[in-house]
């Protein structure tokens, strides 16, 4: 913790950014089995969202790699190389099998062992970041979807897209994409 208020987080960022990616020391459970999970989640709660098989090992690679690896984990350590590979790439074929388990969990009305609470309990390991939007999403009345979006191309834009603060049409290329959250009450 010392090593770590020594500088500025912005400043420790940007060295370990720099400094990455290395091939890091955690054990193997951590690097193999942690992280894997991780990305797998992820992965199956793009599948769940409805995103396909392709797009939803983008989102898990964008979120293990920019949000998580090059985000939030770079102000405290250097990017890690297995952490690159085994979060999304392994992630994505354990969360492909996750997504089929809770198919499967479905087509038995949720019951394992004709026990709701132990379809509960496999449905939160399948799909931990789904089950907690889901709750806060029943707590608040809320529904939260997530989908990707590509926006036209520059030259067939309508007037209503003219932006009358800069004087010109908003420009977007033929690779602009996004992703849409949607909060419905």
């Amino acid at each position: 913790m010392d090593a770590l208020n020594e500088k500025p987080l912005t400043e420790r960022w940007k060295e370990n950014v720099a400094a990455g990616p290395v091939w890091d020391s955690d054990n193997f459970y951590i690097n193999y089995l942690g992280h894997p999970f991780s990305g797998a989640w992820y992965y199956t709660m793009a599948r769940n969202d409805g995103i396909d098989v392709y797009g939803s090992f983008l989102y898990s690679a964008f979120v293990s790699t920019f949000i998580w690896e090059y985000g939030y984990e770079a102000f405290a350590e250097i990017p890690s190389i297995q952490d690159l590979i085994s979060t999304p790439v392994i992630g994505s074929f354990m969360g492909e099998y996750m997504y089929y388990l809770e198919g499967e969990l479905d087509k038995n009305r949720g019951y394992i062992f004709g026990s709701k609470y132990l379809g509960n309990i496999a449905y939160f390991a399948i799909d931990p970041l789904g089950n907690i939007a889901d709750g806060i999403g029943g707590l608040f009345d809320v529904s939260v979807t997530m989908h990707f979006q590509t926006y036209q191309l520059y030259n067939s834009l309508e007037l209503s897209h003219y932006n009358r603060a800069l004087q010109k049409p908003q420009e977007f290329r033929n690779y602009d994409y996004g992703v849409v959250l949607n909060f419905a009450y």
